[in-house]
Parts: C-alpha cells; sequence; structure tokens
C-alpha cells in the first residue's frame, strides 16, 4: 500500500499530522461557528485532485477545460467530488445543472440520498430540495438541477445545461448513446459549459475518446488515496485481495486496462457487435442460468442472461442463410434460490421467451424444483456440462468472430468476464460467462454430446407483461 504525498493530502488531513499541542492550539482558537464552517467546507475535506481545475488548491491550474474526468479507483471519492462539484457550481442560482447515472436508482440512491451524494455535503437547515417525480433538485441558490437516467438514452432528448455530472459512465448499458444525447443538450448560448465524469475506469470507446479529447483535463486516483476516511475492513478484506491482480489494476489504480492475452474475446470483437437498438422480432428467446450453489454474502452469482436468436437473413458474403443471436439483458445476481429464480420467470415473462436453460452440474435436479416451485408451468430445460469449458466457449467465441452475435447495448460486467477469462489459466469460468454460453448453445449449437436434455415443457400459460 502506497502512501499518498503530503501535497495529496487535504488540509484537515495535514492538520492531523500536526504535533497534538500544535493541533489542540489551533483548534481552539476557532469560534463555533468557524469549526462548524470548516466541517461544511469541501476546500478543507478535499485532497488538491478533488478540487475544481482552476480554483484554489486544486491540483489542475487549468482554466480553459470543458471535461473534466475522475478516473478513479473505487473508494478514492468520486461521488463526494461530482456532489461538491454541483455544490459548487449551483451558487449561481442561473444554472441549470444535469445529474446523470446509469440507472435511476444510481441517480437518487448515489448521487442525491447516498452518504457521499448531494444532500449529504450541505448543513440540514440549508440543503436543496429534491423532487424525485419531477426529476429535478431545487438548489438554496434557486439553481435547478435535472436527473435523468443513462439506461434510457432517449428521455435525455430535449434538455438543456449549462453543466453536468455524469457518474459511473463505464458502467452504462448504453454509455455511448446516452454520452451523445448529454452532447446535444449541452448546448446553451454565452455560458461556460463544463460537465464532470466520475467514473472507475473500463476500456469503452465513449471513455477513450474522452480522454484523448484536447479540452479534457483528467484527474486520476488510487483507493488507496482516500484511505483515512475509509473503514480498515474495507481496506483488509475488500481492497487487499486484490492487489496485483488485473482487476485490482483497474478497480484499485484506475488504469485502462485492454485485452488479457488468450482470451477468447477481445474489447474490439465485442464492440464490432454492439448495436444500438435491438430487432422488433426474434425467432425464439431463452432465458439461461448458472446457479450458484450457495447464497450468502461470500457466495459466487447467479448467472441468469437473456439471449434471443433472429429470423434467418443472407450473409453479407456467401448469401447462405444465418441466424444472429442477440444478447437482450445481464440479470445476474447473489441472492437465494427464490430471488434467482423469480427473476428468470420475470425475465421470461417480460421478453415472452420460450424457456428456461439451467445448468445442473453443481445443483442437480434442485435448478428445476426452484424453477418450478415459484412457477410450475414454466418450461425448463436442464444441461449438463460433459466438456471443458474451452471447449464449449470456443464455437461460442467463434460466432462472435463471423459477427453471429450481436449486443444489443453494453454489458459491462459480462463483458469484463468475456475478456478476462483465459482457458489456459485454468480458473473456474465466470458465471455470466457461463449463461452467455449456455444460452447461445440451446439457440444455435446444440451438440448432442454436450448437452442432454433431461426436461422439456412444450407449453405453458403464463400472461406476458
Amino acid at each position: 500500500m502506497t502512501t499518498p504525498a503530503l501535497s495529496n493530502l487535504s488540509r484537515l488531513e495535514l492538520l492531523a499530522l500536526l504535533p497534538e499541542s500544535e493541533r489542540l492550539e489551533l483548534l481552539s482558537s476557532l469560534s463555533e461557528a468557524e469549526a462548524q464552517s470548516i466541517l461544511w467546507n469541501w476546500s478543507w475535506n478535499a485532497r488538491p485532485k478533488q478540487l475544481l481545475p482552476g480554483s484554489d488548491g486544486a491540483a489542475s491550474k487549468r482554466t480553459d477545460w470543458r471535461f473534466w474526468l475522475a478516473l478513479a479507483g473505487r473508494g478514492w471519492g468520486k461521488t463526494r467530488v461530482g456532489a461538491e462539484t454541483c455544490r459548487r457550481w449551483a451558487e449561481d442560482p442561473t444554472e441549470r445543472i444535469l445529474m446523470i447515472a446509469p440507472t435511476a436508482s444510481d441517480v437518487r440512491d448515489v448521487m442525491i440520498e447516498g452518504p457521499s451524494g448531494l444532500m449529504s455535503c450541505y448543513p440540514p437547515t440549508n440543503r436543496p430540495v429534491y423532487y424525485p417525480t419531477r426529476h429535478l433538485v431545487q438548489f438554496p441558490s434557486g439553481a435547478i438541477g435535472i436527473t435523468v437516467s443513462a439506461d434510457e438514452p432517449d428521455r435525455i432528448r430535449g434538455k438543456q445545461f449549462r453543466k453536468f455530472w455524469f457518474d459511473e459512465l463505464a458502467a452504462c448499458q448504453y454509455a455511448r448513446e446516452a454520452w451523445d444525447q448529454v452532447m446535444f443538450g449541452f448546448r446553451l448560448p454565452d455560458a461556460e459549459l463544463q460537465g464532470l465524469v466520475t467514473t472507475t475506469p473500463k476500456p469503452i470507446e465513449v471513455l477513450k475518446a474522452i480522454v484523448a479529447n484536447p479540452r479534457t483535463v483528467v484527474t486520476r486516483g488510487s483507493s488507496d488515496e482516500n484511505k483515512a476516511n475509509l473503514s480498515p475492513d474495507y481496506i483488509s478484506d475488500v481492497i487487499d485481495p486484490y492487489r496485483g491482480t488485473r482487476l485490482g489494476r483497474q478497480e484499485i489504480e484506475a488504469e485502462i486496462l485492454e485485452d488479457v492475452p488468450g482470451a477468447l474475446w477481445t474489447r474490439a470483437m465485442i464492440e464490432a457487435c454492439r448495436i444500438d437498438s435491438r430487432p422488433s422480432h426474434f425467432e425464439r428467446i431463452v432465458v439461461a442460468v448458472d446457479p450458484a450453489v450457495s447464497s450468502n454474502p461470500e457466495s459466487d452469482e447467479t448467472g441468469i442472461g437473456v439471449v434471443g436468436l433472429c429470423h434467418p437473413e443472407k450473409h453479407q458474403l456467401t448469401g447462405k442463410p444465418v441466424r444472429r443471436c442477440v444478447v437482450l439483458e445481464d440479470l445476474s445476481l447473489r441472492g437465494t434460490p427464490y430471488q434467482w429464480a423469480s427473476t428468470a420467470i420475470a425475465a421470461l415473462i417480460k421478453w415472452r421467451g420460450d424457456r428456461i436453460v439451467g445448468e445442473i452440474n453443481n445443483g442437480g435436479d434442485l435448478v428445476a424444483s426452484n424453477i418450478w416451485g415459484v412457477n410450475p408451468n414454466v418450461p425448463f430445460r436442464s444441461v449438463r456440462a460433459t466438456r471443458g469449458k474451452m471447449l464449449r466457449a470456443e464455437p461460442v467465441s467463434g460466432l462472435y468472430e463471423q459477427g453471429l452475435v450481436n449486443h444489443a447495448g453494453a454489458f459491462p460486467q459480462l463483458e469484463d468476464q468475456m475478456c478476462g477469462w483465459t482457458p489456459q489459466s485454468g480458473q473456474k469460468s465466470p458465471d455470466r460467462l457461463d449463461w452467455l454460453v449456455w444460452a447461445i448453445y440451446d439457440l444455435v449449437i446444440q451438440p448432442a454430446e454436450e448437452i442432454h436434455q433431461l426436461h422439456y415443457e412444450t407449453g405453458y400459460s403464463i400472461s406476458p407483461i
């Protein structure tokens, strides 16, 4: 673990390093009002990297920037930086600030009401007013905050603003589309247009483009820089186990990592297969489940996802009929058997799917029992792995290379597993990758020696939502 240099510490952290006698003398010289003002004064609490570029004490003195990209590891303080920056901008009563996150719950639970969110930046007697049903924040000055979710990019249309805070851009399913819509609304005349992006990095094209923009100030930060404000248990139980690993370099040191040598998928391969909108009709749709064997906080995730099979179309080169698969949704979770079974059934109903496909190597017939225990009319097919993971994953990877699998939007956690797992490592293939492989096998591959059908119901009566 590295220790931050003194120049990277906040004024309060520097105060804490003084000899006790000097520290007590300084604190005792403050009036109660002065002490209270320090508590809510971001310039005292923030490290130089966390201050708006060009402002007093900030690490970056640049003032001609358009975008500020805080590219930092878990626990660095990205959310607090975003909230405090909005607070600073909102001192102008005429300001209009867009606040956007991957989902509506992220906006509410993290950006606005979270422990480091907007409300936590203000003293209790002078906080903004949040109107969730109207999707806006009224700041004490009269400035307006507009809240939107990135999972529905079209809803961003028509909104105009001079400032924006985009939280966790790299975790958005429709990152490119959401970013484009933000740019279209970023157009008020005679205004100082500025935007802040706070995110843990992923090697997605839109993030690389922001980094490359000459008007972007990039601030990089490690989780260790904020260790004074993090629980020792969080450091020892969550951060430390990943030090020195590839995931740790991304999640702790905030490195943008490219392809893993030996992986069956590359970022470029997935980007080439990405589509902005999904087809309106499918020949078949399946929900695939790769169940965890336990349901405690340390358990593996249960992989759950939805894939559709398009109607036949002519191949551009050969003219022969081919069918494309489209990845529609990743619903993987860590939960009880009832929770994952209910999630899978809800997805089947939502997408009007044909059946659920579930791996039974670990759970045996209990997988089918869990599904049918929630709804006995659901068509379910059990599949059992009889060959190595690599032999199952390779033909699916081959379909990606041929452009026969599309991703309708982005699925960051699934794509990380696809591009991060190497068959040669001997490690267990990740749960999200497993559901993907089983779904595509059921739709287009299905070799008899690979999949043994144990249960299959041909009809069911579930009212679609």
